[in-house]
């Protein structure tokens, strides 16, 4: 049982974590001083600060009324439940100075107190600010309301709770004469930048999803987090970015302190009900109130300790994973089969779903008890299909023998292959050969042969043999009519023939057979009535990407569309959901959506919190090739520098090469020539199998990393053999890619292939690139333009850049001057928008000061003449002035000063 008593109180002091919480930024928001001062300016009355413990409420009052103290008198009270026995308990401060006689009657109290704030604020407004005010007993909360009615002070109030405040102060919010400002809980984005501050370097995206998840994004409790990991040494400092280690923990012993100490006060009926729903995760409410009284559920449910989900069955679970959490942990194992076996009597086993079946199965084994073969699989395979890998180990390893069964085999596969363990699953694979025991049922040996093939495919030295399995798997399915697939049930045999259909999508995603893919799932597809929502999704996504790299682009980009939302459904597993989720993004990329690639469902904000393990290439990775791709090479290092951390410590979908090469990429445009050459090397340490994707787009980026290093011939020769491959292939979308790019660096002599190839090819990426051909085929400044600014339109800065300083190396004596000032209007904007080093022909001369002022002055508007007279010089000097200051910045006419110090204001 959780109690403040019987969780141990001492624990090693963290000197390196107090040394780190120095640096700490504001508990909560940064907005959240601006808003509460905001809210205090312009009330009537005060405001009303809520939020769940740890969200910062006293300490962001307490700093936003610094603004007020000059001004006026602060008076601090603060409220607790030992006070709250106590009439007047909160008060005793102020009460202490008045007469004894006055506290015989209310009235005196209130008129004592006022007279005495009078006194000591000399004029000033008084401010009362009353902490934790749902603390607070019946006689205070009566008065410091009538202090704020009879306008004697402004109340500024903290709760937790508002359902624990007196009916007169809430009147006061009801009326309102309060302003009640509520603090949220960090998003993922607010925590990613809160710890960077905090931990004073980098942190992954998978080290602050993990900690996000398990604190609620509760700021308190996720620096509590981040303190304990890094003293622990699950959260370490690598290569200057802080990343999880493989084995990491949630949470330790202080964070279980402090959880216990804010439940202690709960009594036996609340206690109880969070350790059933702590040990099951969640119950039906029927279930739970079978066992627990309805007033208490209730209660628990206005608190905001627990969460009834509007569903059929209506299900009830904590609200706090992390709370859930330490409560479960801290059930003795006594109590908690005594309470497994209260829950198992009273369930209505009609009600169990996969939602209830596997936390029972772990709850089951935490108890000791021995779990039957079927129901260790069946938990494996709910445990696979939500990401948690190492505990579908755990169910399939207490299997006695499972080594020699294909069903456990298959399970333990398939966790492994989650981890990105290559190697083990194929001992895992090699060793059931010799083990296996008996002829097992044909769907479990059809799903042993998947999972072989989908080991083989990502290993080196056996990716011959998955072919062979595919085959036998389809002979079987398809082509031995009267044999064992005979016997199988409708819904039975095309839910196989379903896995094998998927099963060798993922076999031609590693020989970029896309052409043959498209063919076959769009004739599979045909039928959809027949195919279960699952496939019909998995399907769908694997085609979006074949069409996408066939020149399908916007046929893929639609069809994405229509699938995205699918993967919010709550019967779609989290393992299918993001797999679908990467494929989507790939399509987006190949078609020329970068938006749609980097606003597609980020995972983070819609994985629950209850999924322990993420595949880290699923979030942080995409987004930045995403970025990459568009040549805006400071926001892809911003997200591949703390990435190829994290993924130095695990690579669990073999991506660390790509994101090296991309990483490559961006360094060099960015100048940093060393750490350019430091990715590049480590492209060639990869040793899993490569899809076609990874493998053609780590290609791709060491092809345009190699041009900004080396010179642009190498960069284009790599391009052609790729583009080359492409041709042969059928991947039109990838070929348009490497096309554009060559002619880009230029390779003009390849823009009529662009040219033919676009044509082949959909969607806007496909436009922009034929209307970039022509124009370079044409040499007309007016249709290079045409398609810069379309570039620009698509948000790629980068090509726009390109295409735009095309335009200027043009010869400007036969060019129209509003078409030179308009190509270096796009040149400067989308230099700075991709933050780009001022290098090659982008240098620019640094200003004197005075020439600075001077082209200020001239480019706000001001005439030579008013300038010289500002500053006190002659016509002819400011004339002289600005003509150093247009062949500094090459330009030709004072129009062109404004867009041109957008580069140099800072010098």
């Amino acid at each position: 049982m959780l109690t403040a008593d019987n969780v141990a109180s001492s624990h090693a002091t963290r000197s390196a974590g107090m040394t780190r919480g120095a640096a700490w930024p504001l508990i909560g928001r940064k907005q959240a001083v601006s808003d509460i001062t905001r809210a205090l300016a312009e009330s009537t009355g005060g405001v009303l600060v809520t939020g769940t413990s740890g969200t910062g409420k006293t300490f962001l009052t307490t700093h936003a009324l610094k603004q007020f103290r000059e001004d006026s008198l602060v008076v601090t009270l603060r409220c607790s439940a030992a006070l709250s026995r106590s009439p007047y308990g909160a008060l005793n401060m102020l009460l202490g100075d008045l007469e004894p006689g006055y506290l015989n009657h209310p009235v005196l109290v209130l008129s004592g107190l006022m007279r005495l704030l009078r006194e000591r604020a000399n004029g000033k407004t008084v401010y009362l600010f009353v902490d934790n005010a749902g603390e607070a007993d019946e006689l205070t909360a009566v008065t410091i309301a009538q202090l704020a009615r009879n306008r004697a002070v402004r109340l500024v109030l903290t709760c937790a709770d508002p359902l624990r405040l007196s009916a007169e102060i809430s009147g006061l919010c009801d009326g309102g004469f309060l302003t009640r400002v509520n603090l949220e809980p960090l998003s993922f984005r607010e925590a990613v930048s809160w710890l960077e501050e905090g931990l004073s370097a980098k942190v992954s995206h998978s080290a602050v999803q993990s900690l996000w998840a398990a604190s609620d994004g509760n700021p308190h409790y996720l620096k509590m987090l981040a303190m304990e990991l890094a003293d622990s040494g699950s959260l370490v400092l690598r290569d200057g970015v802080w990343v999880l280690t493989a084995g990491h923990h949630i949470h330790g012993r202080a964070i279980t302190d402090l959880i216990a100490t804010r439940l202690g006060r709960m009594g036996e009926a609340d206690r109880r009900i969070l350790e059933i729903l702590s040990l099951a995760e969640t119950l039906p409410l029927d279930t739970l109130l079978l066992l627990v009284e309805a007033d208490d559920v209730d209660a628990l449910e206005e608190r905001g300790v627990l969460a009834v989900e509007d569903s059929l069955p209506r299900r009830v679970r904590i609200q706090s994973q992390l709370v859930a959490d330490v409560v479960r942990e801290n059930v003795p194992p006594g109590r908690s089969n005594e309470l497994r076996e209260m829950v198992v009597a009273a369930a209505d086993p009609a009600l169990r779903t996969p939602a209830t079946e596997l936390p029972f199965a772990v709850w089951a084994l935490d108890c000791g008890a021995v779990l039957p073969a079927g129901g260790a699989l069946s938990a494996a395979r709910l445990a696979n299909r939500r990401l948690d890998a190492a505990l579908a180990l755990r169910f399939v390893r207490t299997i006695e023998g499972h080594e020699g069964l294909a069903a456990a085999v298959t399970e333990e596969v398939a966790a492994l292959m989650t981890l990105g363990e290559v190697d083990e699953a194929l001992d895992v694979v090699r060793r059931h050969r010799k083990a296996s025991r008996g002829d097992p049922a044909l769907a479990e040996w059809i799903g042993l042969l998947l999972a072989e093939s989908s080991v083989f495919l990502a290993t080196p030295e056996a990716w011959h043999e998955a072919p062979d399995s595919l085959a036998r798997a389809r002979k079987v399915l398809y082509e031995e009519i009267t044999g064992p697939a005979a016997e199988l049930s409708g819904p039975e045999l095309r839910r196989i023939r379903e896995q094998l259909t998927l099963a060798e999508a993922e076999a031609a995603s590693y020989t970029g057979a896309y052409p043959e893919l498209a063919s076959s799932l769009v004739e599979v597809l045909d039928n959809t009535e027949f195919h279960s929502a699952e496939f019909r999704l998995q399907a769908g996504s694997w085609l979006c990407e074949a069409w996408a790299v066939t020149g399908r682009q916007s046929d893929a980009a639609e069809l994405a569309e229509q699938l995205k939302l699918q993967c919010l459904r709550p019967e779609i597993p989290v393992a299918i959901a993001q797999s679908v989720i990467s494929r989507l993004r790939f399509a987006y990329l190949i078609a020329g959506r970068w938006d749609e690639a980097t606003e597609t469902l980020p995972t983070e904000d819609w994985l629950p919190s209850s999924v322990i393990y993420r595949r880290f290439s699923a979030t942080e990775v995409p987004e930045a090739i995403s970025a990459c791709m568009q040549g805006r090479g400071r926001d892809g290092l911003d997200l591949l520098v703390p990435g190829i951390s994290q993924l130095r410590i695990q690579d669990s979908d073999g991506v660390l090469t790509l994101a090296c090469a991309a990483a490559a990429y961006a360094s060099a445009l960015q100048g940093e020539r060393e750490q350019a050459m430091a990715y590049l090397a480590e492209t060639a340490e990869g040793a899993r199998r490569k899809t076609w994707k990874v493998s053609r787009a780590e290609g791709y980026f060491t092809a345009l990393a190699r041009a900004e290093l080396e010179g642009p011939r190498t960069g284009i020769e790599q391009l052609l053999r790729l583009a080359d491959e492409d041709l042969g292939t059928g991947t039109v979308g990838h070929e348009l890619l490497c096309l554009s790019s060559a002619v880009r660096l230029g390779e003009s002599a390849v823009a009529p292939r662009l040219l033919e190839t676009a044509a082949n090819s959909q969607g806007p990426f496909a436009e922009l690139c034929a209307q970039y051909a022509q124009g370079i085929i044409s040499g007309e400044a007016d249709e290079l333009m045409a398609a810069a600014n379309l570039a620009a339109r698509l948000h790629n800065d980068r090509f726009a850049l390109d295409i735009a300083e095309s335009v200027l190396t043009l010869d400007q004596a036969h060019l129209e001057r509003s078409l030179i000032r308009q190509a270096k209007h796009l040149a400067e904007s989308c230099r700075r928008r991709l933050r780009t080093p001022q290098d090659g022909m982008h240098d620019r001369l640094t200003l004197t000061a005075r020439e600075l002022q001077i082209a200020q002055l001239a480019a706000a508007g001001a005439s030579n003449k008013s300038i010289a007279a500002q500053l006190h010089v002659s016509v002819r000097t400011v004339e002289g002035h600005l003509y150093q200051i247009y062949g500094k910045l090459k330009i030709e006419e004072r129009l062109e000063l404004p867009v041109a110090l957008g580069s140099t204001g800072d010098d």
